[in-house]
Order: structure tokens, then sequence, then C-alpha cells
């Protein structure tokens, strides 16, 4: 037996009428649609993602949906912007500009990382407000380094095009059962780090690889200082 209806939910036998759809719509608000959304990419990815599975895990019909977002992307910006404002941002009396970026590349991977795909859906998007407040405070950071205009987009690229890639390899790597590392007997470099790959864990790659690109942006940053035995 189908449970009863209320005014905000529609018995799931579709005889609901249509003054009590349009009851269903006027009660649902953005906040649990887009809770709603984040429980079904956080199981499924945003690949899972559709207005009628939506409707299902609400206990609307579709048109319920639409009525609060008028289609798919408006959905999609409206979960984008509500995963990006929790990142919190560091100010500049949290640390040195290198311990910012550190602080906000963990901010991020900390929000994102339990939503595959949510990286590849914030490219197809474009920027939405959340996102520009995210870069906004990445290309301050690289200003208040000494990084000029230009250099400070050309870093932030950099950082921005890592952290995409890692968060896109670890949301798909998770889960799978990790292969043990065969001696190919040809390959004697392979062979020489097999031992070492049991120990690592995604965040030793993710914490390196980050390492490497800001030391990386620091010797840049140094090697265009003026040299003070030239200037005298």
């Amino acid at each position: 037996m189908n449970p009863p209806a209320t005014p905000d939910r529609l018995p799931d036998d579709g005889t609901a009428s249509a003054p009590a759809r349009r009851t269903a719509a006027g009660r649902l608000n953005e906040r649990e649609i887009v809770a709603a959304a984040l429980r079904i990419a956080g199981k499924a990815g945003f690949g899972g993602l559709s207005m009628r599975g939506l409707a299902d895990e609400l206990g609307v019909t579709p048109m319920a949906i639409y009525y609060h977002v008028r289609h798919k992307k408006a959905l999609l910006e409206l979960v984008a912007d509500s995963l990006l404002a929790d990142i919190r941002l560091p100010g500049r009396d949290t640390g040195d500009w290198m311990a910012r970026l550190r602080m906000l590349h963990e901010e991020s991977t900390r929000v994102l990382g339990p939503y595959p795909g949510a990286d590849a859906m914030m490219i197809d998007l474009g920027l939405t407000r959340q996102g520009r407040r995210l870069m906004d405070a990445y290309i301050q950071i690289l200003l208040d380094a000494g990084f000029d205009e230009r250099g400070a987009l050309l870093a932030y690229n950099v950082l921005h095009s890592y952290g995409v890639g890692r968060v896109t390899i670890e949301s798909r790597l998770r889960g799978r059962p990790r292969r043990a590392a065969v001696s190919e007997g040809d390959f004697p470099a392979l062979d020489r780090i097999r031992d070492a790959v049991p120990g690592l864990r995604a965040s030793d790659y993710r914490t390196f690889g980050y390492e490497a690109i800001l030391q990386g942006l620091g010797d840049l940053l140094e090697a265009r200082r003026p040299n003070v035995s030239e200037i005298r």
C-alpha cells in the first residue's frame, strides 16, 4: 500500500491531482533540491544525476523540480555554487602565500573530493559566482606573493589544472582494488620502485605534486627578483 500523500509529497501510484502537484512544487525549496542532487551525485557521480531521478529522490514529479529550476544546467549551477560556497578562504593572517595556497587546495579537495565528476561538471558549466570567488582568492594570493598580473594568471592555471587532474584521478580510482606490482624483468626502473607502491596513498601523490608546483613557483619568483648586487 502506498503511503498517504502529504502537501509536499505525492502518492507513488501517479494518481495525484493537478492541485496536489502544484502544492508539492510550492512546498519544495532550492535547499532541498540541492541536498537531494548532492546525495545522488555522492552515490552515482554527476553523470548519474537526472531531473527524473532527482524527482524520485524527493518523492515529487519532475514538474515540481522545474517549478524551481528551469533546466538541468540551472540545477547544476545551483549545486556547483552550493559546493564551492563551502570552501573556506584563508586570510592574509593565516600564513605566507605558500601556506595559504596549501590551505585553499586542502579545502577544495575536502569539499569536492566526495563527489565524482564535480570537477568536469564545473568545467562544462563555466565560472559561476562562487567559482569566481574561488578564482579571485587564488589570484589574490599569487599577486600577494609577488607575481605580476600575467604571471598570477599563468600560475593559477597551473595550480587549477593540477588540482582538477588529481581530483579526477582519485574519484575514478576510488573503490577499485589496488593491483599488485608485478616484476617484468625487462623494465629495471619499474622493478626498482615496485616495493614502494603499496605504501603510497592518494594523499601522498597529491601532496608531493602540489609541493613540487609550489616549490617551482617559488623558484620562479626568486629568479625574477632583482639581484641586489646588480642594482648597486
